[in-house]
């Protein structure tokens, strides 16, 4: 009697021990599933990026479709002139592209696009959310610093000094840290080299209360009153000057120039004729500020830190962009930051362009 009691005791902890790990074990293997797709969405969602900031203009696909009309004639002998379509490829202007490209970009500049997946149409019950940001339109750290010298280039009165003194002023006034640019010059002073990453400023005095806020985050709930580091800075821009046309949100609200809003694509979408139609690949921006984007952040030039117009790039040559992806499955996000390099290409006397992604962040 006492022997089978036992055998049954030992049994039901088998049975217990067996239904425990397996209770366990279906969740796991359900949330890993999802983990592994929603990484396969974030990784997506960056082709996705990378497909809107290489599409062509209209021009540019009427002109293309155009070619292959003429070369299709010009086989089959049929062609009465082949000098037509080159015309037409050649008389698309630089200046024409760029505005398309504005045309597109900014809607959704700084703001989360949001794409719904369905399994019977796409594979996977899921969704994507992508935010283009360009990276022109941030302070490039290893571009206004002499490291040499160990200061920023220009002196109190002009120059980066004098701009990032107002930057750091207003970083205080968002953040309520203190002696932010007295830290920022000490830790100058002491660098020679260049900076890998613009995150390693948090290591500097001042600049840890953005450990929280590092990567940009679009509002989704309410007006944008916060700012982020990698949202200010890079180390990727082409150059030391800042486009306008793209600013970054963080710096708008540095600047005192309207941020993002809650869902408002569709109105910028309805705006953005009227904001490019004085489209110049070259400014003046003492000149050209008051015409070409007053109507788009309703504020004049003088409204700025002092002397800002001299760090504003003169010519639109925008290259380096960063897009910021969730890709969700079930209740499980996964979230992915990458740099990417646009490229001008030439092909059969068609403009095309070339993304490369030279970083990635898992967030």
């Amino acid at each position: 009697m006492i022997f089978t009691l036992l055998i049954v005791g030992a049994a039901m902890i088998v049975v217990t021990y067996v239904g425990n790990r397996g209770s366990f074990y279906l969740p796991f293997s359900h949330m890993t599933l999802a983990r592994e797709k929603a990484k396969m969405l974030a990784t997506s969602g960056v082709q996705v990026a990378m497909a809107q900031l290489c599409q062509p203009s209209k021009k540019q696909e009427q002109s293309a479709q155009e070619s292959k009309t003429e070369k299709k004639d010009v086989q089959t002998g049929e062609s009465k002139n082949g000098a037509t379509s080159t015309a037409i490829t050649e008389g698309t202007s630089s200046n024409q592209e760029d505005r398309d490209f504005l045309l597109r970009i900014l809607p959704t500049l700084n703001r989360w696009q949001q794409f719904d997946l369905k399994e019977e149409i796409d594979g996977v019950d899921g969704q994507i959310k992508i935010c283009i940001m360009c990276e022109e339109g941030k302070i490039n750290l290893n571009r206004i610093i002499d490291f040499k010298k160990g200061t920023l280039y220009g002196t109190d009165q002009s120059g980066w000094k004098s701009i990032m003194q107002e930057i750091c002023k207003a970083i205080e006034r968002i953040t309520k840290a203190t002696d932010i640019f007295p830290a920022f010059e000490k830790a100058i002073k002491e660098r020679d080299i260049l900076y890998n990453d613009a995150t390693e400023l948090l290591t500097q005095k001042g600049f840890t209360s953005f450990k929280d806020v590092i990567f940009y985050q679009p509002p989704t709930e309410k007006k944008q009153d916060t700012i982020y580091l990698t949202d200010i800075f890079t180390v990727w821009s082409s150059s030391d000057k800042l486009e306008p046309w793209l600013f970054s949100d963080s710096l708008l609200g540095l600047l005192g120039l309207p941020r993002v809003e809650i869902d408002d694509i569709k109105k910028r979408k309805d705006q953005v004729e009227s904001w490019v139609k004085n489209f110049k690949s070259r400014v003046n921006w003492k000149q050209d500020w008051k015409t070409i984007l007053v109507p788009m952040y309703g504020k004049e030039l003088q409204t700025l830190p002092k002397n800002i117009d001299s760090m504003l790039s003169t010519t639109f040559t925008p290259r380096f962009f960063s897009v910021l992806v969730h890709g969700k499955v079930g209740e499980i996000t996964q979230s992915v930051y990458a740099i990417l390099e646009k490229n001008k290409l030439s092909q059969d006397n068609n403009i095309e362009y070339d993304i490369t992604i030279k970083k990635l962040y898992w967030l």
